[in-house]
């Protein structure tokens, strides 16, 4: 047993395979930026084994605003975590867009993309579930342990 989406019904799920799949792409996009970001501030990191030649090209003012290596790794770590964010999300929407696609452009197997569509979504939502949760745990941890820290001191 297949199922058809109406005229009316692919319209809206073609509609919405567009924007996410332009969503999609602006979120890669942004993940390339990012990992880009996160591989140059990892050059700075390493400055000191950079060879002069090189370093001289770099305009001193540039040079002057890199800050100190400790809080370097922190802004590293965080540019790498967004990009990987960025690019499983652009990734999985633009799976989901296409699957969405596929439902417009095909005849007698529109559940089978749509349950495509679906498990894409689903991991995407998973993530951003476990990060919310994750964040919330870590800002009660937090918490928790200045109180704690107050009471104690």
């Amino acid at each position: 047993m297949s199922y058809e989406f109406t005229g009316e019904q692919n319209d809206l799920i073609r509609r919405l395979s567009r924007k996410m799949s332009l969503v999609g792409t602006v979120c890669v996009v942004f993940g390339v930026l990012y990992l880009l970001s996160s591989v140059l501030l990892l050059v700075f990191l390493f400055k000191d084994r950079i060879p002069a030649d090189v370093m001289q090209k770099i305009p001193a003012e540039v040079q002057s605003q890199v800050p100190a290596n400790d809080y370097l790794w922190g802004i590293v770590v965080q540019t790498g975590l967004a990009a990987l964010l960025f690019l499983l999300i652009g990734s999985w929407t633009r799976s989901a867009a296409a699957a969405f696609g596929e439902i417009v452009t095909t005849t007698g197997r529109d559940v089978s993309h749509l349950m495509a569509a679906l498990s894409s979504l689903h991991k995407m939502y998973s993530l951003m579930y476990t990060l919310i949760i994750a964040t919330v745990l870590a800002f009660l941890v937090g918490l928790g342990l200045q109180l704690y820290l107050r009471s104690a001191g």
